[in-house]
């Protein structure tokens, strides 16, 4: 039992860092490892942190675009610059630059933006998953190297 609440606490905490804004994947997966979990717990639990404020955001962005004056303010956020490259690259981009410009701003900008909430958390999610692994995959296998000649 006493096993179980000390994996539960490792696994909370590399999930909440994985949520957390500015930490996101690049120091939930590496602490996932400091904190002495596996490499597939590694990769699981940050990914799951790092995938909830997606469907928390597209949640709350479709519950305020019902409110005609938010809608309006939020449409103003937009960023010129995101949305020219999301017209151009196509949700292709959300795959490619989530974990680099943060799951929290990829996500409501590309809300703000129309895309489809399908296309956005499918991408968000494959694109996470796969720097986690990545990250983990140089984990494992960077340390190992480093020792040898």
């Amino acid at each position: 039992m006493l096993a179980l609440l000390d994996y539960a606490a490792r696994a909370a905490s590399a999930w909440f860092l994985g949520f957390f804004p500015f930490f996101e994947i690049y120091v939930a997966v590496p602490a996932a490892f400091a904190f002495g979990l596996d490499p597939v717990s590694a990769v699981v639990w940050p990914v799951l942190g790092n995938v909830t404020p997606v469907f928390l955001i597209v949640f709350a962005y479709e519950q305020l675009v019902r409110v005609e004056r938010l809608r309006g303010w939020l449409q103003g956020r937009r960023s010129a610059r995101f949305e020219r490259w999301i017209e151009r690259y196509g949700a292709p981009f959300v795959l490619l630059v989530t974990p680099w410009i943060g799951v929290w701003a990829v996500a409501a900008t590309a809300q703000a933006l129309g895309m489809q909430r399908a296309t956005l958390v499918g991408f968000s999610v494959v694109s996470i998953t796969a720097y986690a692994i990545l990250i983990a995959v140089g984990i494992v296998f960077g340390f190992g190297l480093a020792g040898r000649d």
